[in-house]
């Protein structure tokens, strides 16, 4: 069944770090996705997240507001660009990556989307986030 979710019903917690908020709107919890997580993310001026990968899930990435900085290669650090607003950023499954916001003085804000049904997050240093593994493929 078609589902509308409004800013009010979207599930808001910290993200990878308190510097980051999720604001999920599609994922199994909220609406019985099977295959689909979408949220809103927002990150504080400077802050990044832990060397990390998710899984099996490939991530889409709109830019809303402000400048991301994306590290990614073998390691997570090895090549590095940035992304504007308007721009989509694509992450393979289990590319190593690090995210940031490159601003020192704005907040980043980021539509995300996986094909998993809800957040997936691998660190390399170990630990998760809370997140529900997505299924077998």
């Amino acid at each position: 069944m078609a589902t509308r979710i409004t800013p009010a019903e979207r599930r808001t917690s910290i993200g990878q770090h308190a510097d980051m908020e999720r604001s999920i709107a599609v994922s199994a919890g909220q609406v019985g996705s099977i295959g689909l997580y979408s949220s809103m993310v927002t990150t504080e001026p400077g802050a990044r997240t832990r060397i990390h990968h998710h899984g099996p899930c490939e991530t889409s990435i709109y830019i809303v507001s402000g400048t991301a900085r994306f590290t990614f290669g073998p390691t997570g650090v090895e090549d590095t660009f940035d992304a504007e607003a308007g721009d989509f950023v694509y992450i393979p499954a289990g590319e190593i990556h690090v995210e940031e916001n490159a601003s020192t003085d704005r907040q980043l804000v980021v539509i995300l989307t996986r094909n998993c049904p809800d957040s997936h997050v691998v660190y390399l240093d170990g630990g998760g986030d809370g997140g529900t593994p997505p299924p077998p493929r």
